[in-house]
């Protein structure tokens, strides 16, 4: 059959094109390439993040030398009772107990000193609860959002202290975060959410309280209130949740029973349900004006973006909005009336506010984006700045102002330069001013300039100003000022044991701090000892019968004075 050359032609044409379309391999896309690329950024910036803080300095008050105290007197015979001198600590979780333990039996004194090892466990579980956001918003919001949250999360100077010094309130960071996780795989992979709700479940008990894990207990059964909540898969979570978490939550109530059924009763009575006490005696107090206030800078900017979600899209047609409105708003009724007021615990609220904070982030307008960009870059700037003049006043005495502030707040600073701090200071200032100098700023890399300039700030603070934060936070320096003053012969006597000095027994923090720091073994309410350290007010003078013969304190502290009395009879030579 004859045809025309052009339609020839043609028929050639097609099939190669068709051929072309059958082997073709598109090419990898630029925006994975950009994913990866920004992943790598967010896991250098987190690892950055994590260890200022951790390294070179002793226990600091007021909240370490308790837990870590609790933590070098725990014994694998009594695994379930938190001791502090014989006196069960009922503040401090059980679980942070036992990993500080494990840390310190792992790392000290080989790798890290014993604060070091301690400290160590908090950098691990701030790596499990980025993990956590992060898969949660990757989860409900969808690819790339996790990385949003996460730097939202890093960006809420709240998480600085509980995240890098000895503090159990992490557990409620990471056992909360977990929930999340479960819950956002609770409609795809059905034993991996299951796992993670029950584990967050279990992590929430071991805090110490019953509190926690029972609210959201009550949050995960009220979802199913909802529609979109109401399918056949969340149903198999909880169920499956239920039957391996409560086996596991109950391990330590009756572990402790066993231990000790009076100090059980104890814990049921007046503990279970910290921090409104137990299920015998329960408190009330209205709280909630104290945990907004502290809420404002404690997860800024997690609720200014979760407010902006909020009025941006409609929480209740999203899985996770019904979630994060639910979570907040039963949180909310919890800190309103909670007695006890201490702004770590905020740490619970943190999840769903990144989540929420990171959903509508590259929507975010200009102006705000401006705002929020040029807001981090001046504070942040002023703050760099102020630290590196503090650094040289502090050590050069210039400016001659800020140097005599500086000496106010920490007399027993001296000149104490280590150059390796100062190496990674003088690096990470100029990172920061090349990373804020981007064009065409958005959502996401104004956000990234702020938890930047979080970064740079906390680093600063933690590399120039550790020595002279640890002058002032640590009890090392009045400890060794009371030694000094001791005279030879009493030094000898106390050496020989001839003499001996008691304390009061319920004088924690004093007691942490000689066996701390101190050669001398303090006798707890040993009524022979001559002598006698007391911790007191300016106001009180020693007893008849009884002479002051030194007295020290740390910085800005003249209510809790440290003295040491001497008891006088009419053979006595008053030690100088």
């Amino acid at each position: 059959m004859w045809l025309p050359d052009t339609f020839s032609v043609n028929i050639s044409n097609i099939k190669r094109i068709c051929n072309h379309m059958l082997t073709y391999t598109p090419p990898k896309s630029s925006t994975q390439i950009t994913a990866s690329k920004h992943s790598w950024l967010l896991m250098l910036l987190v690892f950055a993040w994590l260890w200022p803080g951790v390294f070179h300095h002793d226990l600091w008050t007021p909240g370490e030398p308790y837990l870590f105290e609790t933590i070098r007197q725990w014994h694998s015979r009594q695994w379930a009772i938190p001791n502090l001198f014989h006196t069960i600590n009922w503040d401090s979780s059980p679980l942070y107990i036992w990993l500080g333990a494990l840390c310190q039996y792992l790392l000290s004194p080989h790798w890290l000193d014993r604060y070091e090892a301690t400290r160590f466990i908090n950098a691990i579980l701030m790596m499990l609860t980025f993990s956590c956001i992060g898969g949660s918003a990757r989860q409900f919001l969808d690819r790339g959002n996790g990385r949003n949250a996460v730097l939202v999360l890093l960006g809420c100077p709240g998480l600085l202290m509980p995240g890098h010094f000895i503090n159990d309130n992490i557990i409620l960071c990471l056992g909360a975060a977990m929930c999340w996780y479960g819950f956002s795989l609770s409609n795809r992979r059905v034993m991996m959410a299951s796992l993670m709700l029950g584990g967050g479940w279990v992590v929430l008990s071991l805090s110490g309280s019953l509190l926690w894990p029972l609210l959201l207990m009550l949050l995960s059964a009220s979802l199913v209130l909802h529609p979109l909540w109401r399918y056949r898969r969340y149903y198999m979570v909880l169920a499956i949740s239920l039957l391996w978490a409560w086996p596991l939550i109950l391990i330590w109530p009756v572990a402790l029973h066993q231990s000790s059924t009076a100090a059980f009763h104890q814990w049921w009575q007046y503990h279970a349900l910290y921090p409104f006490g137990g299920f015998k005696h329960i408190s009330i107090h209205f709280s909630l004006g104290y945990y907004l206030k502290n809420l404002i800078w404690f997860a800024f900017p997690a609720w200014p973006l979760a407010i902006w979600t909020a009025t941006r899209c409609q929480m209740k047609i999203h899985r996770w909005g019904i979630l994060a409105t639910s979570w907040l708003g039963l949180s909310a009724a919890i800190f309103a009336t909670m007695p006890v007021q201490g702004q770590d615990l905020l740490v619970f609220i943190l999840p769903p506010l990144a989540v929420a904070g990171a959903a509508q982030l590259n929507a975010l307008r200009t102006g705000a984006v401006a705002f929020l960009n040029w807001f981090g870059i001046m504070s942040f700037g002023f703050l760099a700045i102020f630290l590196w003049l503090g650094f040289a006043a502090m050590n050069f005495g210039w400016p001659a102002k800020l140097a005599e502030r500086a000496t106010y707040f920490s007399p027993y600073y001296h000149y104490d330069i280590d150059y390796f701090p100062l190496i990674v200071a003088s690096v990470l200032t100029p990172l920061w001013l090349w990373a804020i100098t981007r064009q065409h700023i958005r959502g996401r890399q104004a956000i990234t300039n702020w938890a930047a300039g979080i970064l740079l700030v906390w680093s600063l603070l933690l590399t120039l100003f550790l020595p002279w934060l640890d002058a002032a936070k640590s009890a090392r320096p009045v400890v060794i000022q009371m030694q000094n003053s001791l005279t030879s012969q009493l030094t000898q006597a106390l050496e020989s044991g001839k003499e001996c000095i008691s304390i009061r027994a319920d004088s924690f923090s004093t007691r942490i701090a000689w066996q701390e720091y101190s050669w001398i073994k303090l006798s707890p309410d040993n009524q022979h000892c001559r002598y006698r350290l007391v911790t007191h007010n300016l106001k009180i003078n020693a007893p008849e019968n009884w002479v002051e013969i030194w007295a020290g304190a740390r910085p800005r502290e003249k209510n809790n004075v440290i003295a040491l009395w001497q008891k006088v009879t009419k053979h006595t030579e008053q030690q100088p």
